[in-house]
């Protein structure tokens, strides 16, 4: 499965923002400053699911090096069909590399499969539109193209990993993932956050790699996000990488601001030869709703 781009598609958006870098007096060659850029949504392309329906995998690019950007569902971040409007992201901080040794630089500020939309596969387009700092930014989904079509195993036999939030619970599998069952928090308390993660691939090599320069890689990554919510979130381990092929992952996170917040944890095995984010495997989401009290 090779990384499919929406050049085009972001192209056309950047036009039809109408705020382009020469409006904003940036000189060609200057240095990018690492603040005030833009912020823009991007299909990844669509799976088909056994019943028929289709999914579709939307990310966002950031190129903000520094700043986490907070953009409210509203008239400045909004889905249509308006069915669909809920399940984005609210929360947008700067995109860390898993592999910096072998990442370019456009990799880099990319956030792949951040959420999904499934709908009817006969449906009509769902457009995703971001507005930020008079640029406005929309990007059309849609499964009528083989070329945006994503399917698994890996060439070795890599697989998103299964994630599930009570050992014994039901499996998540992909960028849909899974949803935890909702919780509530007063501020300031610690809320303790824990998921089991398997990479259960049937891989033709052994699974065990090792980076270009020697440096050994996890089996597996969990990272903790804050997707959606009117407040800061503070996670006492928001990344950490796990040697095993099962293990279990926890985390606390405390909220400074009532409200409701969707947390994200998203578990990857990015640390084998045929798997990165940038060829759209493999990695699996989990949604945790919050209330926070005052």
């Amino acid at each position: 499965m090779r990384e499919r781009t929406v050049v085009g598609i972001l192209t056309a958006a950047v036009l039809a923002g109408g705020a382009l870098l020469g409006a904003q007096g940036v000189r060609p060659l200057a240095p990018v400053p690492p603040e005030g850029q833009r912020v823009a949504p991007f299909f990844d392309g669509w799976y088909e699911n056994p019943d028929g329906t289709v999914t579709l995998s939307f990310g966002y690019s950031n190129s903000n090096r520094t700043d986490t950007i907070e953009i409210p569902l509203g008239a400045d971040n909004f889905i249509t069909p308006k069915e669909y409007d809920g399940r984005q992201p609210t929360s947008f901080p700067p995109v860390v590399a898993e592999q910096p040794e072998t990442s370019s630089v456009n990799a880099r500020d990319r956030e792949r499969g951040v959420f999904t939309v499934t709908l009817p596969k006969a449906s009509a387009d769902v457009v995703w539109t971001l507005r930020y700092r008079a640029q406005s930014f929309s990007v059309p989904g849609r499964a009528k193209l083989n070329a945006y079509q994503l399917r698994w195993p890996m060439a070795m036999g890599s697989i998103p990993p299964l994630l599930r939030f009570s050992e014994a619970g039901a499996a998540g599998r992909g960028p849909a993932g899974i949803e935890a069952t909702p919780v509530k928090t007063p501020v300031g308390k610690p809320v303790p956050l824990a998921i089991w993660v398997t990479d259960d691939s049937v891989r033709e090599q052994d699974p065990v790699t090792v980076a270009p320069k020697g440096k050994p890689r996890p089996a597996l990554n969990v990272n903790w996000y804050k997707h959606s919510g009117p407040g800061p979130v503070r996670f006492s381990s928001a990344r950490q990488p796990i040697a095993q092929l099962e293990a279990m992952a926890s985390t606390e996170a405390t909220f400074a601001q009532p409200g409701t917040y969707v947390l994200r944890v998203r578990a990857d095995n990015f640390g084998r030869l045929d798997t990165s984010p940038g060829n759209q495997c493999c990695w699996t989401n989990g949604y945790v709703r919050v209330t926070v009290t005052p």
